[in-house]
């Protein structure tokens, strides 16, 4: 039901007076007439079981069954003589002879018919354009433009204009029980202390059509033709006015469980028939006071405030809105936003929403006066409007260092990961910055006091749960914290601290007034100066205070959520929630050995060459070790608990460069790509023994193949491409002297690392390398 639609203030001394008056009681007969030779059918069904059931059995439930029904039961509400009795002596007045209207009159009885049906069936908004599609056809047929079977090429584009006005006027309906669903935590408090009852969204059809019906789609609703001869009319304003009270009467008619509902429905039709008449009302009620912009779905908008109000009256067209910060200067109109999308409000609305104002980034904080004009047909525009304080909101975590740009909805989502431009969710580990905002100013009485970072182990969505361990607080507890702007913490650094700045230069007379962002560390207690103690002949040392790192039961890594709260001078607090997984645990990168050769003995191609040293067939060497990464989560095997992220094998000769071994090898010649392993070798055999979950059975330590090298690449004769590598044979030399084959000292450097995000970390991420020195000597002959 509409605002004013409740039992509690439907039968007043005025209203008592209007159900006893003369034409009243005539529209209300012929109603109860309408309703009495069904509800007689109905109940000779019940005295008669076997004879309901044989009538079941010839006629199952049809779409057309519920068309005949609207049809019979609003044929008589809707002659002419109910039509004057029902109207007030002003619209009867500029309507004139019945002749001109009669056409708005068989419109007002679809609209009627519409409301009856959408209200009673549709489950999904496909079979609300099932019905919207049969509205349109009466309304065709109303207007002498009935659509053609088949459609027009016209008439088919007209439907679908229809359809997508209605579609855009649908939308904000369904983004609002969206975001009903998604952040549930405030309705349980909102049922309990009694606002939200059984009216609770009763008039979503009509805001519906308030938002749909504007002259675009009113073209398309009646046809181009008909349009243009009707829109001339001076009563056209009011046949729109109608229709919107005669949907609202249909579908109170079809939630209606009695007569006594079907009477209170007739009154509020009364009511809203009498307000299309009234003297154009222009009032705004909300926002006022103190109002805190929020997030608003329905209308897509970040941060911002919904104005309420009321814009009605005789020949009203449209509303507009504007604001001003302060009561001074233009008027503006950037940041406000209609129901449905539309370029201006529709007339028609009392006590509901006229509009939204998207106060972020638009509207500083503090005294905004809202403006709310009503344009009538003739005559000229009535403007009213309201001074509030606007109180900025700006409170959540935008990401950790190396993903900060998380977009809305993501932001106030509790559940929302943080991901990477790929889609994929990622780790974090070591010291690291946490991102995001934390405003709140605007109304008297309310700066920010203080903000404070907490964790708390798990996914939780909760922000009231035991168990969050405050890691962060910054305090502003002086004049030039709070006014010098660096409360103002918008899309930065939120693990910041304090700095000193001492003015004039010589004096002691230190001043807290510059937050200095400062990596939080994820392993270990960090201690910061918060505030200096009293002034005195010298300046002492400031107080300190300890960042807390994350538990070290759980090897500091796993599931958490972070908790961003924020708190005014008023003792108003805000939260945000982001969930992170945490990685903290050891990287393990080790070489053994090269086909059972230990680190710095040497080895002989011929071992490898089977002494022909024929460069046609591999000459094979298993690089034995470990490449492993311990997951977030034993036994969760699903990215990022397995976050790892590869390994490279890389040789050089003593004094030369690195040159990058084909995995897993032997390749070549040409030794080429792939030169990265994606697949862990081996197991150390070590765990975090109180990691959560716990590790189980850990098994002993295994190394693997971590490549085959093909030690031809190190060979001249087979190698000649690469000769900073490669060792010279034993050979005869120019004066028939034997020059015996090279030895050298190699480096077999192994890198592995995972793919968690480690900004303290000269890599950016958790990396271990190994280096296996080996001497090599070429014992072949050529």
């Amino acid at each position: 039901m509409p605002q004013d639609q409740t039992p509690s203030d439907a039968l007043t001394d005025e209203d008592k007076r209007e159900i006893d008056g003369e034409d009243f009681q005539f529209v209300l007969k012929a109603l109860v007439d309408a309703y009495r030779p069904i509800l007689e059918e109905d109940l000779k069904r019940a005295r008669d079981i076997e004879a309901l059931k044989k009538e079941a059995e010839r006629k199952p439930p049809a779409c057309e069954d519920e068309l005949q029904l609207a049809n019979r039961l609003f044929e008589g509400l809707f002659t002419e003589e109910v039509a004057l009795k029902l109207l007030p002596a002003e619209g009867r007045e500029i309507l004139g002879p019945v002749d001109r209207w009669r056409w708005c009159l068989l419109h007002i009885r679809c609209c009627t018919i519409f409301g009856w049906l959408v209200c009673r069936g549709p489950r999904t908004f496909r079979a609300f354009v099932y019905y919207l599609y049969r509205y349109w056809i009466c309304v065709r047929q109303a207007v002498g433009a009935p659509v053609s079977t088949p459609l027009t090429p016209d008439e088919r584009r007209d439907f679908q204009t229809l359809v997508e006005a209605f579609a855009g006027a649908y939308k904000p309906y369904l983004t609002d029980q969206l975001a009903s669903v998604e952040f549930p935590l405030g309705i349980p408090d909102e049922v309990v202390d009694g606002k939200i009852d059984c009216f609770e969204g009763g008039d979503i059809i009509g805001q519906v059509f308030d938002r749909a019906l504007k002259p675009e789609v009113a073209e398309a609703l009646l046809g181009r033709e008909a349009f243009a001869k009707h829109a001339q009319e001076p009563f056209f304003w009011f046949c729109r006015c109608w229709c919107l009270c005669a949907i609202r009467f249909g579908c109170c008619l079809a939630r209606a469980r009695n007569l006594i509902d079907v009477l209170f429905c007739l009154l509020f039709y009364w009511r809203c028939l009498r307000r299309c008449f009234g003297p154009l009302i222009c009032e705004i009620v909300e926002p006022n006071g103190c109002a805190e912009e929020g997030e608003i779905p329905a209308a897509g908008i970040l941060r911002g405030v919904e104005i309420k109000g009321t814009a009605t009256g005789a020949f009203c067209d449209h509303y507009t809105l504007a604001w001003r910060q302060g009561g001074i200067g233009p008027f503006k109109t950037v940041g406000i936003k209609y129901p449905g999308g539309a370029a201006q409000g529709a007339c028609g609305v009392v006590g509901a929403t006229l509009g939204f104002l998207e106060t972020f980034p638009h509207v500083p904080p503090g005294p905004v006066e809202i403006q709310l004009c009503l344009f009538p047909t003739q005559g000229s525009p009535q403007c009213c409007s309201i001074v509030f304080e606007l109180q900025r909101n700006l409170v959540w975590i935008r990401g950790l260092e190396g993903i900060e740009a998380a977009e809305p909805p993501g932001i106030f989502d509790p559940t929302a990961q943080l991901e990477d431009g790929a889609g994929t969710v990622r780790s974090f580990g070591t010291g690291l910055h946490v991102f995001g905002s934390a405003d709140v100013r605007g109304c008297t009485g309310r700066d920010i006091r203080r903000y404070t970072l907490s964790y708390h182990p798990g996914f939780v969505v909760d922000p009231a749960l035991p168990g969050f361990v405050q890691f962060w607080r910054v305090d502003y507890n002086t004049p030039l914290q709070i006014e010098a702007g660096n409360n103002n913490r918008f899309e930065e650094a939120l693990t910041a601290r304090w700095r000193q700045f001492n003015w004039p230069p010589g004096v002691c007379s230190p001043v807290w007034n510059w937050l200095q962002q400062v990596r939080w560390s994820t392993q270990v207690p960090q201690s910061f100066p918060i505030e200096p103690s009293e002034p005195a002949s010298l300046c002492p040392p400031p107080a300190l205070w300890s960042s807390t790192p994350l538990p070290l039961s759980n090897c500091q890594s796993g599931r958490y959520t972070l908790r961003l709260t924020v708190e005014d001078t008023g003792g108003n607090v805000k939260h945000d929630l982001q969930q992170v997984w945490f990685d903290n645990k050891d990287i393990h990168g080790k070489i053994d050995q090269i086909a059972g050769v230990p680190p710095c003995a040497t080895i002989n191609l011929s071992q490898f060459a089977m002494s022909s040293g024929d460069c046609a067939v591999a000459w094979p060497a298993a690089l034995v070790g470990i490449a492993y990464d311990e997951y977030i989560e034993e036994g969760n095997l699903a990215r990022p608990s397995d976050n790892f992220g590869g390994y490279l094998i890389r040789i050089k000769k003593d004094g030369g460069p690195w040159f990058d071994v084909p995995l897993p090898g032997p390749g070549g010649p040409p030794w080429g790509p792939p030169f990265v392993a994606t697949t862990r070798v081996g197991d150390p055999g070590v765990r975090c023994a109180t990691a959560v979950p716990p590790p189980g059975v850990i098994p002993p330590r295994t190394p693997g193949i971590l490549a085959m090298l093909d030690f031809r690449r190190l060979d001249r004769l087979c190698n000649p491409a690469e000769p900073a590598l490669t060792l010279e044979r034993t050979h005869i030399g120019p004066n028939g002297e034997l020059v015996p084959g090279e030895c050298c000292g190699y480096i077999i450097h192994l890198r592995v690392w995972d793919t968690s995000i480690c900004p303290s970390l000269s890599a950016g991420r958790h990396q271990v390398e190994d280096f296996f020195p080996i001497c090599i000597c070429n014992d072949l002959r050529r």
